[in-house]
């Protein structure tokens, strides 16, 4: 690999308004040597088993990256006087062979140089992938009398129920906190930290939500019943490991620090409702390692700016990425107008390597799940509409725990697979992938039984 390929394209903007002798703070993906055996791919695995791989790993990490910062000092002394005072830090524990290292306009190249390291990203901020406003009057009654949502019920979630609601599996839900005393979220938020902006990790009891989003996230992935009888969460059996990551101003470092976390908890699927401005292809090595080295499974909402535009790194080509579908009258499914899509070409192997994001589709408007207490007028409200691909992300992590709780031995890359290839598509087999559906609407059903 060049040092041109390993240096992040997203350094232009980040480094615009900088001088050449200006510190800031890059990511730093390095190399490392063949890691112990991983245990066998699916859910059949033991967790100790899982978290002594994670620790095995980063027990031989460490060593590589004080390597690499020693030799990127010796070289950067002799560019910038500002060397002897550049800072490294590992991400978490080292679960993934990934720190923190400052850098200068001019000795950014000289980390590119060292021989282990595979790439060097920007620590830009990240920001909530914003939710948009919705009209429910007319839908609420139709959900009281279904007993469940729009969602649950367009995806037949219940069909799967008598087999699983996910029991014994883990989704780790990156977003703004959680209100884990919430009672459709009663005993199901099993982990809590908050990951402030230096990359610190700070333990709270109570949690908390410093907004609502975390927590309707969170109450569609394994929320209960409402007091009206309505049924919102997809998976209401399965754990919850909750990072409040985007608290106060936050950045991939933060992020970074939240998905370790996630790993070190023994997480099986990481949902993402989130973003960063500028385009870092690079990004994609994060959500490779988690597949390939973790079989932890990244799903991850593509934005909601509109067609022809996509969001970091729901973008990545090994991130599950999601779009919204919406509840039209008359015309039925529809991709809604706001949410992400775009074809993208990525540096790689193959020139010019198209790569069409998003993966799937699933229910993003008009969303009904649990938000923290408000206390109004007309009295407390614990529930709320919103909508977005934040909202159509954790309907996927969700059915994505059915299937790894009732499919155990099925690793991450064959259910990302049936997911896609069960997946329906208003054109057919033909018209997939493209930039609005991805291959189509999620069929939980169809995706279970094709597991086997």
């Amino acid at each position: 690999m060049s040092n041109e390929s390993k240096i992040s394209p997203a350094f232009e903007p980040f480094l615009a308004d900088v001088g050449s002798n200006a510190k800031r703070e890059a990511i730093v993906i390095y190399r490392t040597p063949s890691p112990p055996a991983p245990p066998p791919r699916g859910r059949l695995r033991e967790l100790q088993r899982r978290l002594d791989y994670v620790r095995e790993r980063a027990s031989i990490q460490q060593s590589v990256q004080e390597t690499i910062f020693k030799s990127y000092l010796e070289e950067s002394s002799s560019i910038s006087s500002r060397a002897r005072d550049f800072v490294a830090a590992p991400i978490g524990s080292n679960a993934l062979p990934i720190s923190t290292v400052e850098v200068t306009r001019e000795t950014l190249e000289a980390l590119g140089n060292q021989p282990d390291v595979l790439a060097v990203l920007p620590n830009q901020n990240i920001q909530l992938i914003q939710p948009k406003a919705v009209d429910y009057e007319e839908l609420a009654g139709q959900e009281i009398t279904d007993g469940l949502t729009w969602g649950l019920k367009v995806l037949d979630i219940p069909s799967i129920w008598p087999t699983t609601k996910g029991k014994d599996v883990s989704v780790a839900v990156l977003d703004t906190g959680v209100h884990g005393d919430h009672p459709a979220l009663n005993g199901r938020v099993k982990q809590f930290v908050v990951i402030d902006p230096l990359g610190r990790r700070i333990t709270s009891q109570p949690t908390f939500d410093s907004g609502q989003h975390g927590t309707h996230v969170c109450g569609t992935i394994s929320g209960g019943t409402t007091p009206g009888g309505v049924s919102i969460g997809v998976a209401p059996e399965a754990d919850l490991l909750v990072a409040g990551v985007l608290i106060g101003n936050t950045s991939v470092r933060t992020l970074l620090e939240g998905i370790s976390w996630a790993l070190e908890q023994g997480a099986d699927i990481i949902s993402m409702s989130l973003g960063f401005p500028a385009y870092d292809p690079l990004f994609d090595l994060v959500f490779k390692q988690l597949v390939d080295e973790f079989d932890v499974l990244p799903v991850v909402a593509i934005g909601n700016e509109n067609h022809g535009n996509s969001s970091s790194p729901g973008n990545a080509p090994s991130a599950f990425s999601v779009g919204a579908v919406e509840l039209t009258p008359g015309a039925g499914l529809e991709v809604a107008f706001f949410s992400s899509g775009a074809s993208l070409v990525f540096p790689g192997e193959e020139p010019n390597a198209l790569v069409t994001k998003p993966d799937v589709a699933a229910p993003g408007v008009q969303v009904y799940s649990s938000v923290p207490p408000e206390p109004t007028l007309d009295g407390t409200h614990e529930y709320a509409y919103m909508g977005g691909t934040s909202m159509a992300t954790p309907h996927v992590a969700g059915v994505a725990a059915l299937l790894m709780a009732a499919k155990p031995a099925a690793p991450v890359r064959d259910i990302m697979t049936v997911l896609k290839e069960t997946a329906r598509h208003p054109a057919g087999a033909a018209g997939r992938p493209d930039n609005r559906w991805g291959f189509g609407m999620i069929d939980p059903v169809n995706a279970l039984n094709a597991l086997g």
